[in-house]
Formats: C-alpha cells, sequence, structure tokens
C-alpha cells in the first residue's frame, strides 16, 4: 500500500477475550480508505498462535488493511511504553491511533469520522479528537468530555484527552517518546507534551471510543507509586487529588470513586 492514512497499534499479551473485543471493533470500521494495523504481541507461543489465526479470521478478505503482527519477544521489547514507542517509530500512516487490547471504537463508522476530519487539517504537526464513552460498569457511564461543555480550549487547560481518543499526526507523535521513568503516568505526560507542541489541535464533539475503566491506570494504586505521583511536578493539583481519594479509597466502593468522576467530569463540563 502506498498511501496509508492511518495506523492503528494494539498492544496486547496473553489477553484472548479482550483482544477479541479489539478484533471485532476494527473488522467492523466502514471506510475506502487504507488502513495499517501493527499488533505488538506478547503473549506465550501458544496465545500468538491463537490470535494469529483469529486475525486471520476476520480480515480474511478485507483488501484495504496491512496487518503487522509483531512478536515483541523476538524483537526483544519488553512493557507497555517501550512497545509503544517501538511501534509508533515503525508506523507508517500519516496519522497513528492507540487502540490497545480490549478497547473498542464507538461504532462502525468511528474510523471514518477520524479520516474525514483529518483531510482538514495538516499531516506534520496536527491532532484530532473526540469524546470517549467512559463506561466504569453496566451501570456508570459517561462522556468524556461531555455533552454540556462549551469552550474545549479551557477544558484542555485541566484534562488530557483519552489516548485512544487522539489521531495525532506521526510527525508529532514521534517527536516525544512515553518515558519510561514516569511509570503509570508516562501516558499523561507524553499527551500533555503532543498538546503543547501540535500546531493544530481540532475537536470533535461526538463519541468515537468506548473506555473501560478496568486497566491498571483506572485502579487503586499502591503506597510506592501514590508517592511517586505526588511527587511528580507534570501532574495538575487536581489529578493528585484524584490518585490520593483513589488510594483511600476501600476497594469494596471503588464504584462510589467511579460516580464522583462522573460527576466531577458533569461539573466541570458545565463550569467551563
Amino acid at each position: 500500500m502506498k498511501n496509508i492514512p492511518i495506523s492503528i497499534i494494539t498492544l496486547t499479551k496473553n489477553d484472548n477475550l479482550n483482544f477479541h473485543k479489539t478484533i471485532k471493533s476494527i473488522s467492523s470500521q466502514i471506510g475506502s480508505f487504507n488502513i495499517e494495523w501493527l499488533i505488538i504481541d506478547g503473549s506465550d507461543k501458544t496465545q500468538y498462535e491463537n490470535n494469529k489465526t483469529l486475525i486471520k479470521k476476520y480480515f480474511f478478505e478485507i483488501e484495504k488493511i496491512s496487518i503487522k503482527h509483531i512478536n515483541s519477544k523476538k524483537e526483544n521489547i519488553e512493557g507497555i511504553y517501550p512497545c509503544m514507542n517501538y511501534a509508533k517509530k515503525i508506523s507508517k500512516g500519516d496519522f497513528i491511533i492507540f487502540l490497545n487490547s480490549g478497547d473498542t471504537f464507538f461504532n462502525k463508522n468511528s474510523l471514518n469520522i477520524f479520516f474525514e476530519n483529518s483531510l482538514n487539517v495538516s499531516k506534520d504537526n496536527s491532532l484530532i479528537f473526540g469524546q470517549a464513552k467512559i463506561i466504569a460498569s453496566k451501570n456508570i457511564t459517561w462522556y468524556f468530555p461531555g455533552e454540556r461543555l462549551k469552550n474545549i480550549n479551557k477544558w484542555l487547560k485541566y484534562f488530557e484527552p483519552n489516548h485512544q481518543t487522539m489521531l495525532i499526526s506521526n510527525k508529532l507523535a514521534n517527536q516525544f517518546h512515553f518515558s519510561v521513568k514516569y511509570n503509570l503516568i508516562a501516558d499523561g505526560y507524553w499527551k500533555r507534551k503532543i498538546l503543547k507542541n501540535a500546531n493544530e489541535i481540532l475537536y470533535i464533539k461526538t463519541p468515537v471510543i468506548n473506555f473501560f475503566l478496568d486497566g491498571v491506570s483506572s485502579s487503586k494504586p499502591t503506597k510506592k507509586i501514590l508517592k511517586e505521583l505526588l511527587k511528580n511536578n507534570n501532574i495538575s493539583l487536581i489529578r493528585k487529588f484524584i490518585f490520593v481519594i483513589k488510594y483511600l479509597c476501600p476497594s469494596r466502593f471503588f464504584n462510589l470513586y467511579f460516580i464522583l468522576q462522573k460527576y466531577k467530569s458533569y461539573f466541570f463540563d458545565i463550569l467551563l
């Protein structure tokens, strides 16, 4: 494929059920443009082969997608952020988006929405992002940013979009690496660099991604990690307060924490 507008980057490791969700979501996308899908797979040998079979099953007749299924163990790449750095470095799309194992597009037209909006910005140094549907549980969901938000520029002073909602020009994405020393907040640190250095930022006020609050960054932090987060000057006071609340919240009451997150998001949408 000569022209690849979008590269999708997916990390997975021995996560058959969630990876299956992501495969189904990507294969259902409607679009006539070419896609590159880079899968960085750290699974054991059996699961790696199972993933290979599953990919062939869903993409056997899809011609507009170039798939590279990479065994991270053979490439001697260990860890989430080294894998993400490696993937974006070898990506060939004009724009990239991270959609890791378990992540799904909001609906079958989400990637097409990204593509159509990418035609309106420069390929060199731009960022496009939309809303994420946050799913904490079956009964606790909300949109981030929310429907009532009036000023996206003010919102960006206090928050960063979910990285799954961000379509970033390849050149901009590769100006900065995910830093391993920042541990769980490496993602947030990288996003702030991207937002600060983008010449163009385009906000799509429509849901593009389903974000499930079941990952490591959404879990209760350990005492050691909390100390590291509180010492980091790159994290806002609001974020630090959230981490403290998350640490103090008993595990059995974590749904209450998610409810507070939901209404905190509503509050700032109205305030800003």
